[in-house]
């Protein structure tokens, strides 16, 4: 029984990371689009999080996140969201 629950929610657990990975358009071609950009910011010396910025492409998107989020952090794109 305890074997059953576990399954239960390791396939639970998988359904819910992969419906959001679905709507995130990670290839090549999506950092040339204009959209809606997601970004892990990293930072030194603080927490770290997660933003979405608007954007032509991935790189004017880049920068504009990384001068909101300050001179200790730099975003890392993830994708396009669609």
């Amino acid at each position: 029984m305890k074997k059953t629950i576990g399954i239960l929610g390791l396939v639970a657990g998988a359904m819910m990371l992969s419906s959001g990975a679905q709507a995130l358009d990670s290839s090549f071609d999506a950092m040339s689009k204009a959209g809606n950009h997601k970004f892990y910011v990293w930072c030194t010396g603080g927490a770290d999080s997660e933003t979405t910025q608007q954007g032509a492409n991935a790189k004017e998107a880049q920068a504009a996140a990384a001068s909101a989020a300050g001179n200790n952090c730099w975003p890392v794109w993830q994708g396009l969201e669609g």
